[in-house]
Order: structure tokens, then C-alpha cells, then sequence
């Protein structure tokens, strides 16, 4: 497996300073977030010779791209806006491989709604991310739904049936496991259950507490087991990208140190690696 940090927890910093940083740090890919309070984030800000210099940047640094993570969601109750996110997808998957992604790009963002909404749009979500396989078979790029704690899909069963039903090979997974931790699920089921759906991975950290609340933390900050999370993520057969996030909750903070979270988050991981005995690879 390899470790990526991705560029949401960077909102100040233009990608032409973060990749050098990240590399040095000792990071071996990137992630990149499209989409607003980001500097340099947005679609209109990728002329062509910004993408040949953040390529070259890329290539020089030895970072990969595991996937994008791009603003917005797969239930989208107004018409028009679900076509125009579908038609930005397909800038994106070009955005990617000028970018350098490894073929077929991965593109990812969440399912969105809300989770006491499931039983009354779960069929207009199957619609909805069957869209979202077409045009990424058009294109040749994978699209990959995120499960959020409070989302319609917060659960492993909403995520093998939603992907279950709409049964297409370009409708994938994204795998944050801490909104799986904070549904309650035990991390070895989860992976189980999910790694074979799965096109991308995230990981931060939460903690629970007895009246129902609960925080997003930067990872080693919470309760998650990562050592655990990364044996059964191994035994699962996963040997891609585990990709770290940072929370909004904490990157909008008055006093969020962007480079200092990325060093930490970057120590926990390696260290969690080296003791769970999984090879970086």
C-alpha cells in the first residue's frame, strides 16, 4: 500500500507549493479537491499551461494521483443541477489525465442526502449514480460515491445495495472508514464487506461520545484502531492508495496549521503502517 494526502486539507495553499511540500514530507501521492475555498480549486483555473506545469511538477516530485475528490453529490434533487454535475465529470476525467492520472482515472465525491431520507429517495439514488456509470463509461473513467456519517448512505447495507442495484463496473466505492467507525460497524466486517466495491480510500479519525456526539480528528487524534484498519485492509487484498483527509471542521479553523497537520497526519499513518507489519509499497 501506498500513502496519499489529499489537497481538501491544503485550502490556502496553491498546488504548485503543495506537491513539493507533501512529497518532502514523504507522501507518495496526492488527491486533489475541485471545488470552492480553495485557492486555485476550481475547473476554470486549470488553463493549459497550468496542467502541463502541475504535471511536470508531478512527474519530478514522483507523486501519484489515486483520484480527484470534486465538490458536490450524487442526489441532486434539482434536474438541472444532477446534468450539470454530470457534465462537469466529464472535464474533470480530462482534467485527470492531463494531470497524469494513471488510467482509468478515479473520480470521487459523496452520495449526499440525508440518512432519514433513505427509503424515500434510494430508487431516484440508483437513477441518479446509473447516470453517473454512463458517463463515466463514455469517458473511460471510474466514479466512485463516498458514505458520510448523517448521509442517505451512511452504512455498509446502503452501499452494497445501492451498488448492487445499479450493478455497473464504472459505479464504484469511495472508502472513508471513519464514517463507517461512526455508524458502529467493526472495522474488519466493514472491510470486508466493502473492499470489493471499493475504487478509492479515505481515513482521518472521530471520536464517540456516550450522549450521541462526536468529533472529526486528525488521525492518531481519536478512537479509530488504525493498525487494525490496515491489517484487515491487507488481508482484504487492498495494495493501493490510503489516501488521509482532513476535516472542514478542522482546516476552517483560526488557527489550523495546514503543514503541521499534514506532517502529523503523515507520522500516525507510518506508524500505524510499521506496526500493523503492512509493507509500503
Amino acid at each position: 500500500m501506498k500513502i496519499a494526502y489529499g489537497t481538501y486539507a491544503l485550502p490556502q495553499m496553491m498546488l504548485e507549493d503543495a506537491f513539493p511540500a507533501l512529497a518532502q514530507i514523504g507522501y507518495d501521492g496526492v488527491e486533489l479537491f475541485i471545488g470552492p475555498r480553495h485557492v486555485g480549486a476550481m475547473l476554470d483555473d486549470f488553463d493549459p499551461a497550468r496542467r502541463e506545469q502541475l504535471r511536470s511538477i508531478l512527474e519530478r516530485t514522483g507523486l501519484g494521483l489515486p483520484a480527484f475528490m470534486v465538490y458536490g453529490s450524487v442526489y441532486a434533487p434539482d434536474r438541472a443541477a444532477h446534468l450539470a454535475n454530470l457534465e462537469a465529470m466529464r472535464l474533470y476525467a480530462q482534467l485527470a489525465r492531463d494531470l497524469g492520472m494513471a488510467e482509468p482515472p478515479v473520480l470521487a465525491c459523496g452520495f449526499g442526502g440525508r440518512a432519514d431520507e433513505w427509503d424515500t429517495i434510494k430508487e431516484q439514488m440508483v437513477e441518479a449514480l446509473a447516470d453517473y456509470a454512463v458517463v463515466a463509461e463514455e469517458e473511460g473513467f471510474i466514479f466512485a460515491g463516498e458514505a458520510h456519517s448523517g448521509a442517505a448512505v451512511d452504512r455498509s447495507e446502503r452501499v452494497v445495495w445501492l451498488l448492487d442495484e445499479v450493478n455497473h463496473p464504472r459505479a464504484r466505492f469511495h472508502f472513508d472508514i471513519v464514517h463507517l467507525f461512526l455508524a458502529g460497524e467493526p472495522i474488519d466486517e466493514c472491510v470486508r464487506t466493502l473492499v470489493p466495491y471499493t475504487a478509492h480510500t479515505h481515513i482521518m479519525d472521530a471520536r464517540r461520545y456516550p450522549d450521541g456526539s462526536r468529533d472529526l480528528l486528525l488521525l492518531g487524534d481519536g478512537d479509530l484502531d488504525t493498525v487494525a484498519y490496515l491489517r484487515a485492509m491487507d488481508e482484504a487484498g487492498w495494495d493501493d492508495f490510503i489516501t488521509l483527509e482532513v476535516s472542514t471542521l478542522i482546516w476552517g479553523r483560526d488557527d489550523y496549521d495546514a503543514m503541521a497537520a499534514a506532517r502529523h497526519s503523515y507520522e500516525t499513518l507510518t506508524r500505524a503502517f510499521a506496526e500493523a507489519g503492512v509493507a509500503r509499497t
